[in-house]
């Protein structure tokens, strides 16, 4: 039985979490120049039947931080614990037994699967490199994964293109489900799929955590999306966590401005409520990684920018009343006012202390 309401033990820990790629010039002697700053300082903690939404503009470091917890690329700083473990250095070999625990559904259900295998030796691969079970044994087995997440068992022996985009993406989730994992990471999984099937995988993802005690990482653009099926949520903004709290409360009432714009175009059924929606439209584009802003990185766009303090001084993820944001002038009132939307001069620093 899922303990999504947040009253499991701790699955897993991350402090400080960098990911830095360097940049070099040179074609002999190659010298490092600078790096992009993929990943700038992150921690959250998740227990375990929990799902963590995390969300945010392309290229804020969202798929990075999930590679880098399942350490499939190796971390510039900051430390991650699973299970009670520091994981955050281990080798192949000490890593190995961990991989059983922490699997990955990835983005792209074309890319991510081998078109030169069988669907039966796809899902069945981490049951192979683990030596779980013997070739019969693994056979019913991937039988019974195709039919948890909704496909006929007969499927076993089909190749990846005779299925279309929401099946193979329910074959990557049954390869995720092969050896019981306890921490499923699910990188957009539904971003390249239609909206109705976007539907089905996110109710088969929730009924999957109900009856196996999952815990979901789930990355998204969307925020409806991550709405539905998060108990928490992250927003992340070029590297660094910029808010974090309980879905209802950062949804109900968003501290940080960038938060605020964001859920300010999310679309609203209720045609009356929506016409008295006033959008946040944030200027310029987002700044190189390579290059971010001193201070809040977010300063340069932000319509509550105090010059001398949110250039200057870098804010910390406290808490700002129901959560945790990262602003020195967080919202007060949510929606925003117009008159509030159209200030580009922020109230004065003694007045907001």
């Amino acid at each position: 039985m899922s303990t999504a309401n947040g009253s499991g033990n701790e699955l897993l820990r991350v402090e400080g979490l960098q990911k830095y790629f360097p940049v070099t010039r040179g074609l002999v002697f190659q010298k490092e120049v600078g790096s992009v700053k993929a990943v700038d300082g992150v921690s959250f903690s998740l227990k375990a039947g929990e799902t963590l939404g995390v969300v945010g503009e392309s290229g804020c470091g969202k798929s990075t931080m999930a590679r880098c917890i399942a350490r499939l690329l190796e971390p510039t700083g900051g430390t991650i614990w699973f299970d009670g473990r520091d994981i955050t250095h281990l080798d192949r070999a000490d890593m190995r037994p961990v991989r059983r625990d922490m699997m990955m559904v990835f983005q792209d259900p074309y890319a991510s699967l081998n078109p030169r295998k069988r669907v039966g030796a796809i899902v069945g691969e981490p049951l192979e490199v683990h030596g779980v079970g013997n070739d019969e044994e693994r056979k019913r087995r991937v039988q019974e994964l195709l039919e948890i997440v909704g496909l006929n068992p007969e499927h076993y022996n089909r190749f990846p293109h005779e299925f279309s985009g929401g099946q193979r993406q329910r074959i990557g989730i049954a390869r995720a489900l092969a050896i019981n994992p306890k921490l499923i990471i699910c990188d957009e999984p539904v971003s390249a799929l239609d909206v109705s099937v976007q539907a089905q995988i996110l109710n088969l993802l929730k009924d999957l955590q109900d009856d196996f005690g999952l815990t979901y990482i789930f990355i998204a653009h969307d925020l409806n999306v991550v709405r539905h099926i998060s108990d928490r949520v992250m927003v992340m903004y070029l590297g660094r966590a910029v808010e974090l709290g309980s879905r209802d409360d950062l949804y109900r009432e968003p501290k940080h401005p960038y938060t605020g714009a964001l859920l300010s175009a999310v679309p609203i059924a209720d045609p009356e409520q929506g016409r008295s929606r006033k959008q946040i439209i944030l200027e310029g584009d987002v700044p190189s990684p390579l290059n971010p802003p001193a201070a809040c990185h977010f300063h340069p766009r932000c319509p509550r920018f105090v010059d001398g303090k949110c250039n200057v001084d870098t804010p910390e993820l406290i808490q700002h009343g129901s959560h945790l944001a990262a602003c020195h002038f967080p919202l007060e009132r949510w929606p925003m006012s117009e008159d509030e939307m159209r200030r580009r001069e922020a109230p004065q620093v003694g007045a907001a202390d």
